[in-house]
């Protein structure tokens, strides 16, 4: 078994192309591993650079030059990030803060509805038992609150390096669109002559995160801007807050969903009470969640690489916990690339036999 063993590694030692490809993969983990935090300007610029790739070659495609189609792809983000800063996010802040303000009011009314279920069905429940699930229920949601304050607070010497960030991103993705090419000759001065095996794993690669991160960009949009167009249509105070969470959920695949059910459950709760508009609350967050899955992400991600659910859940749990929230919103191209990676390794091996 050992001598098996060894002579499969000794084969698989002796292609280069191959060994070439493992050592590349894990200099990439390395890199984002170690220098996660100082390369998330440059990682954050690159997946802008690829949702707005797609728009700057539609553009060439109309006769227009690739540098003018640049400036006025680049042009108008910037146009919709100041609307955002300007129009959406002071919405955004007050509705936070209200909800901040709010919770000490929002544990009485559920101190008061769990009182009420007690009262009501005292001869099937513990009173002991519930009483402490109570408690615990509302110390856990004044920790959340906490938390949330002291995060607000925690963040404000963060603010300098963000403004650098807004100065430094726009810089990288305007460069990372004007000179993609350019680049990429750069890059290749670094490679071995001989390197099939890495060009067919990153013109795989490039087009499944290019169409992975266009797809769940205008997903996240949409899904957020319906969400948010369906409670202020019914009068959600926290509507905008509760779009831009489930337009932020999409980007983790099954658990966000599931996640951003919570608040949107418990913020109608507590505007509403067990009156019926809190079930078409849940019920609009429901249908939304049954669209996007079988309709739009269908239609924007029918040639993203088929991963199994399981994989998906998977890669997320692996990747969050060796690199944090980055690693939960990488987590479906890094899978992408091992399977490609694989999948070549299982050739080779084949071709070797």
């Amino acid at each position: 078994m050992v001598r098996k063993v060894s002579d499969w590694l000794s084969q698989r030692m002796a292609d280069t192309q191959l060994m070439m490809l493992l050592a590349s993969l894990i200099v990439i983990f390395t890199l984002v591993w170690v220098l996660g935090d100082v390369l998330a300007p440059v990682l954050f610029a690159i997946a802008l650079a690829y949702v707005l790739d797609g728009i700057v070659q539609l553009l060439t495609h109309c006769k227009v030059p690739r540098l003018l189609s640049v400036i006025l792809v680049c042009v108008g983000a910037l146009l919709m990030v100041l609307f955002a800063m300007l129009a959406i996010l002071p919405l955004l802040t007050d509705q936070v803060a209200r909800l901040v303000q709010h919770v000490p009011q929002y544990i009485t009314s559920l101190r008061t509805f769990f009182h009420d279920i007690q009262t009501s069905y005292a001869a099937w429940l513990n009173p002991e038992h519930f009483q402490q699930v109570i408690t615990g229920f509302s110390e856990k949601i004044q920790e959340w609150g906490g938390a949330a304050v002291s995060m607000s607070l925690s963040s404000i010497p963060g603010l300098i390096a963000l403004l650098v960030y807004a100065v430094l991103v726009p810089v990288l993705v305007f460069f990372l669109l004007k000179d993609k090419e350019n680049i990429l000759q750069w890059g290749k001065t670094f490679l071995p002559r001989e390197r099939s095996l890495l060009a067919r794993v990153w013109r795989e690669l490039d087009m499944q995160i290019g169409n992975y991160i266009r797809g769940r960009f205008w997903e996240s949009f949409m899904v957020g801007f319906v969400m948010w167009l369906t409670y202020w249509m019914m009068g959600h105070e926290y509507g905008l807050l509760l779009g831009v969470l489930t337009g932020i959920s999409v980007w983790i695949p099954f658990v966000g969903a599931a996640v951003v059910a919570l608040p949107v459950l418990l913020l109608s709760f507590f505007q509403w009470g067990t009156a019926d508009m809190t079930l078409y609350a849940v019920l609009a967050y429901a249908v939304i969640q049954l669209i996007d899955a079988n309709i739009v992400i269908p239609w924007l991600f029918s040639e993203v690489v088929n991963l199994h659910p399981i994989a998906i859940i998977v890669a997320v749990l692996f990747f969050g916990s060796l690199w944090g929230i980055l690693g939960v919103f990488i987590a479906i191209p890094m899978a992408a690339l091992v399977q490609s990676v694989l999948i070549i390794i299982a050739e080779r091996a084949g071709s070797v036999r």
